[in-house]
C-alpha cells in the first residue's frame, strides 16, 4: 500500500510540472531563430493572448519594424519591436484588446520581451490596451521601461541574432530599419524544432566515415507542412553502404521519424549497372532531432541493431544565420 501511494505521489507531482510548463514558442527570422518561453505563470493574460497571435497566424510573414538604439552617451533603449505590421506594410489584424498589471515580478532586462502598448490619454503606457505588439530587450532597459511596459517572457535561444537585428541599418533620422528584420513563421513548439537551415552536411565525431546528408524542403502541397530527406553513408562488414528516406512533417515538429531503405552493389561512373543496384526497403526507422542550430541526436531501429548518435554539423545553407 505504501509504494502505491508513492507512486500516486509521484505521477501526481509529474502530471502537475508538465500542466505548468512554460509555453514556447520559436519566431522563425531571416536573421535566425528565436526561441520564447513565455511565464504563463506571472503573466497569464499576456502569455494567452500572445500565443492567440500565434496559433492565428498573425505573426507569419511579419516584420520587426522598429529598432531604437541607445546614443553614444547610454541615453535611450536598446529594443526591435515587432508584431505591429505584415511584410507588405499593412497592419497585423489585432484580436480585442487585453489588461496587464504592473509590477509583475518581471524585468525588461536583456533577452525579455515586453508588450508594447500605446498611451492614454495622459501620455502614459496604456495597460489596458494590450493587442499584438511586442518587443525584445537587447540590453538591460529596466530603468527606462520597468514603470509602464510589462514583460511576459524571455529568449532562450538567439541571443546573438537579436544583437544582429540591433545594429541594422536604419533610414536616415529614424528608427526604421531599411530592410526590416522578416518572421518568416510563428510556431507554437515543444523544444527545439526542424527548421530549413537545418539543411546540410552532419558527421558523428565518434565514428569516422559515418556521416549524413539531410534536406528540408517545402511541401507544395501543404503550406503548413515539409518534406526531410536524408542520406546516410556508413561502413558495414568492410563495405560501404548508403540508406536513404524522406518523410513528411508539420511546421513546429521537434522530431521526424524517417522509413529508410538500404541501397548497396552499384558501382559509379562507367561502371553503373542499375541490375546490380539492390535495395532493402524495411531497414528501419530514423529519428532526426535537432538540439539547436549545430548539433543533433539522430537515433535508429533497424535490422541491423538500434542505436543513437550524437551529430555535428558541417555545412549550412547559405543565406541562414544560426546562434554562433
Amino acid at each position: 500500500m505504501k509504494l502505491f501511494s508513492t507512486l500516486l505521489l509521484l505521477l501526481v507531482a509529474t502530471t502537475a510540472q508538465a500542466q505548468t510548463q512554460n509555453p514556447l514558442v520559436l519566431l522563425d527570422t531571416d536573421y535566425g531563430p528565436l526561441l520564447i518561453e513565455l511565464d504563463a505563470e506571472r503573466t497569464p493574460n499576456l502569455a494567452t493572448n500572445f500565443l492567440r497571435y500565434v496559433d492565428a497566424g498573425r505573426y507569419t510573414e511579419t516584420v520587426f519594424a522598429r529598432v531604437a538604439r541607445k546614443d553614444s552617451n547610454g541615453n535611450g533603449i536598446d529594443i526591435v519591436q515587432g508584431g505591429g505590421f505584415t511584410a507588405t506594410g499593412a497592419p497585423v489584424t489585432n484580436f480585442d484588446a487585453v489588461s496587464a498589471t504592473l509590477p509583475n515580478g518581471l524585468s525588461n532586462t536583456r533577452g525579455t520581451i515586453a508588450a508594447a502598448l500605446p498611451a492614454n490619454s495622459a501620455g502614459q503606457p496604456n495597460l489596458n490596451a494590450v493587442t499584438g505588439g511586442f518587443y525584445f530587450n537587447v540590453t538591460n532597459n529596466s530603468a527606462a521601461l520597468d514603470s509602464g511596459y510589462p514583460v511576459f517572457g524571455r529568449v532562450v535561444f538567439g541571443l546573438a541574432n537579436l544583437d544582429v537585428m540591433l545594429a541594422a541599418p536604419r533610414f536616415t533620422g529614424g528608427e526604421q530599419p531599411i530592410r526590416p528584420p522578416f518572421v518568416k513563421r510563428a510556431l507554437r513548439v515543444d523544444a527545439f524544432p526542424v527548421l530549413e537551415l537545418h539543411t546540410g552536411a552532419w558527421f558523428d565525431p565518434q565514428k569516422s566515415g559515418r556521416g549524413f546528408s539531410v534536406e528540408i524542403a517545402r511541401d507544395p502541397d501543404n503550406a503548413n507542412g515539409a518534406v526531410l530527406v536524408v542520406y546516410w553513408y556508413d561502413y558495414f562488414q568492410g563495405q560501404q553502404v548508403w540508406m536513404n528516406g524522406a518523410a513528411d512533417f508539420i511546421w513546429g515538429a521537434d522530431e521526424v521519424v524517417v522509413p529508410m531503405q538500404i541501397t548497396q552493389g552499384g558501382q559509379f561512373g562507367s561502371a553503373f549497372d542499375p541490375s546490380q543496384v539492390q535495395n532493402t526497403p524495411d531497414w528501419g526507422t530514423l529519428t532526426v532531432r535537432f538540439n539547436g542550430c549545430k548539433t543533433a541526436t539522430f537515433s535508429y531501429e533497424s535490422a541491423f541493431g538500434n542505436g543513437s548518435m550524437n551529430l555535428e554539423r558541417l555545412t549550412q545553407p547559405v543565406g541562414t544565420r544560426c546562434d554562433p
